[in-house]
């Protein structure tokens, strides 16, 4: 029988053996004549270079660099044999993830709620205690009621309406049932925000209108000019939206004489009304239908409170620190919400404040606004702490109730999301799947599951996250995940030159966007299944009227968005689509490096340091006989370049064929003539030969069936899923996850 003395040792003398075998290597030598003066004897870095040596690369792929540039001063002292024994001596001692977690194992660690995750899970706490109403259906646009008279009395009929974007002329909706200066419409249902940020809502119309979002019918309208003064045709209102969910709308427009009602003199005014918006990173624009449904939903509460930004410098949101300012902007956040609850909370406890067990109600629901936030059922040690405390000694109930609710939002088993209870059961599991697909607590039945003890097996917990997947909160954490991989997420302004693209404007740079948006949508959640490698490879592109001209598709100018094959089939998904060309690329030209960094780092998992110095791009006008390609390989041309360069460039050549507004091309200007684009490009993976393609299809090809881009969407994935690095799940995580992957098509 074996001790745990004897299982200690073997672990020891596993470790002696893999040193002394790291000492006995033959590149170690090579590596301390050449290396270790630039890079220390541990990779640690020097004051010459101080970044750690460490990364993603395989050894072929380190060989190949170190063959290439290194040393940087006489590349041509480390070659062939001994850039291999060198590379493979780094790989193994400290540069790979596994001699990382051999040198200092990762760990999952102890984070508090990010902002995002902070303000779901406001939200949610108060809509647990609400009627979610039904749900969205298939059915776009808002339910429109029609009246006669200037009122809202004589109901004439209804219809579904896609948009508020109407010009009646003088006649009116109706000539023969209207009226043509009486008439009303209200228009109701609810509106669903893609992204979380502030939305500038405009109603523009010369009439009476108001507009009521996320209020109650007695709480003041975002927008209110029913009773107008001037002639004011755009009334403005902005509002803080959390993306992914649905907020009641009602919006009431009249046209009628103005002032006391009377007997209408003069000819007939025409009458017209719009709704419209601008998103976070859009211009303003009518609501487009697909944000809109006829149905009802529940008020949400959406936190107000400004947070410090979480830290995302390793590519994903964490709570990592926790800072002076942030714990202020959670204390201030916890008196907003426990503000809202008692200003609700006749509804929200369903209680009146004269009835007999109001005390009763009170303290139940404070209860089980506690369980909610800690993620399971308090003990008798927390329920006399958090709710009987704050009860006993309180001049009043409100008063009781709110320092209840201060104490559960300030405790530690609310604020931190990793061990928080210490307990690894049903509870545990319910708030990792939760906080994985909604960045949020668990909802009713799957806090059912849990106090059954019914998230015990895989298949227990597969039919858990298949109800949750279709929900629209994990819709939009997706959305969210797909922006950040892209790293367009902070919606950079796109300037292109007036001069070369006299047609770009920010209204296009909005609908490229929004194409993008449409066309990853459907990927992930479309009728032609959810595959990864669909990303690359689908040939159509979302295009409206005002996109058409520009990219040679033929649709009238108000032309919703639609599904189009551009190109004779030339188009390559994320890579070739308008909006990513355009953010890769300079305002005049493209941009092949920027193009080739995002290949090389976001989508196969490379591992990039940044340049020593900051070197502006050769311009156009300066080497007017040479192609882009020819001036960024002259660009790139020194050794210390040359480290990272050869896997960037190759990549981003490939897609030249794709001007800066991504239209598709076969000949780029030099001087004073057109010649044909060198398209073609190379890649080393992590294992295998070296990939070598043309054109974005081929380039998209390798793409798809690459395990390097599997790999490192699966990691990133993981990580904005979990938050926590995926190391600490042990070495073989990844690779167990690829596999899995790929046996599921992707």
């Amino acid at each position: 029988m074996t001790s745990f003395t004897d299982h200690v040792c073997a672990v020891c003398l596993a470790l002696v053996a893999t040193v002394a075998t790291a000492a006995d290597h033959p590149g170690q030598a090579i590596y301390r004549e050449h290396c270790a003066r630039c890079h220390a004897d541990e990779g640690s870095g020097t004051e010459a270079v101080p970044a750690p040596l460490v990364g993603d690369l395989s050894v072929s792929q380190l060989a190949a660099t170190i063959d290439e540039t290194m040393p940087e001063d006489d590349p041509s002292r480390v070659t062939g044999e001994a850039a291999r024994l060198v590379a493979d001596y780094i790989h193994g001692a400290f540069y790979s993830a596994v001699a990382r977690d051999r040198n200092r194992p990762a760990r999952v660690e102890l984070s508090r709620l990010t902002v995002r995750q902070y303000q779901n899970i406001a939200a949610d706490l108060i809509a647990d205690f609400r009627n979610p109403g039904p749900g969205p259906g298939g059915t776009r646009g808002l339910r429109g009621e029609y009246f006669q008279g200037r009122g809202f009395n004589s109901l004439v009929y209804e219809q579904i309406d896609p948009q508020v974007d109407f010009d009646f002329g003088v006649e009116g909706p109706d000539p023969e049932r209207f009226e043509p200066d009486r008439f009303a419409i209200r228009w109701t249902g609810s509106i669903a925000p893609p992204e979380t940020g502030t939305y500038e809502f405009v109603v523009r119309t010369g009439h009476s209108a108001r507009l009521a979002l996320n209020t109650a019918w007695y709480e003041p309208p975002l927008i209110d000019a029913f009773v107008k003064s001037g002639d004011g045709t755009e009334h403005r209102g902005s509002v803080f939206l959390l993306g992914g969910r649905a907020y009641p709308l009602r919006l009431e427009f009249s046209k009628a004489n103005q002032g006391v009602d009377k007997t209408r003199h003069g000819p007939s005014v025409n009458a017209s009304v719009s709704l419209l918006w601008k998103p976070p990173q859009g211009v303003l624009e009518p609501v487009p239908a697909r944000c809109l449904s006829p149905h009802d939903a529940a008020q949400v509460f959406v936190l107000t409170t400004p947070f410090p930004p979480d830290d995302k410098s390793i590519g994903y949101e964490r709570g990592s620190t926790v800072s002076a300012e942030w714990f202020a902007a959670a204390t201030a956040a916890s008196a907003e919400t426990a503000d809202y609850v008692l200003d609700h909370v006749e509804h929200l406890a369903r209680t009146k404040r004269d009835t007999p067990d109001r005390a009763e109600k009170l303290k139940r629901f404070a209860t089980s606004f506690a369980e909610k936030a800690f993620r399971r059922p308090l003990t008798e040690e927390l329920r006399t702490l958090v709710i009987d405390r704050s009860f006993i000694d309180a001049p009043d109930l409100d008063t009781g109730l709110k320092r209840s609710l201060l104490l559960t939002l300030g405790s530690p088993r609310f604020l931190l999301r990793e061990a928080s209870s210490g307990v690894n059961d049903a509870f545990a599991t319910a708030a990792r799947l939760s906080f994985g697909l909604w960045d949020s607590i668990p909802d009713e039945p799957l806090w059912a599951r849990a106090a059954k003890d019914q998230l015990a097996t895989p298949e227990q917990v597969r039919a858990q996250a298949e109800r949750m997947v279709n929900d629209r909160r994990t819709r939009a954490k997706v959305r969210d995940f797909l922006f950040a991989w892209l790293r367009i997420d902070q919606g950079r302004e796109i300037v292109k030159d007036k001069a070369g693209f006299p047609e770009f404007s920010p209204e296009i740079a909005a609908d490229m966007r929004t194409s993008l948006e449409l066309f990853l949508n459907d990927v992930v959640w479309g009728q032609g299944g959810s595959d990864f490698r669909r990303l690359f490879t689908e040939e159509d592109v979302y295009v409206n009227g005002r996109l058409a001209p520009l990219y040679g598709a033929k649709l009238a100018a108000e032309a919703p968005f639609q599904r189009i094959r551009l190109d004779d089939g030339r188009r390559a998904g994320v890579l070739s689509h308008p909006y990513m060309a355009s953010v890769l690329s300079y305002a005049g030209a493209t941009s092949p490096i920027h193009r080739g960094v995002f290949l090389a780092r976001s989508v196969m998992g490379n591992v990039l340091k940044p340049p020593q110095e900051a070197v502006a791009p050769l311009p156009p006008d300066l080497h007017a006989d040479l192609s882009t390609r020819e001036r960024v390989s002259l660009q790139t041309s020194a050794v210390a370049c040359q480290t990272c360069h050869t896997m960037i460039n190759p990549l981003g050549f490939a897609l030249e064929e794709f001007d800066p507004i991504g239209r598709y091309r076969t000949t780029e200007k030099r001087g004073a003539t057109a010649e044909p684009i060198d398209a073609s490009g190379a890649y080393l993976p992590r294992e295998g030969p070296k990939a070598v393609f043309r054109g974005a299809r081929e380039l998209a090809a390798t793409i798809a069936g690459s395990r390097d881009a599997q790999e490192a969407f699966v990691q990133q994935l993981f990580h904005a899923l979990v938050k926590q690095p995926m190391r600490a799940w042990g070495p073989d995580t990844l690779d167990t996850l690829r596999k899995q992957f790929t046996a599921n098509n992707c």
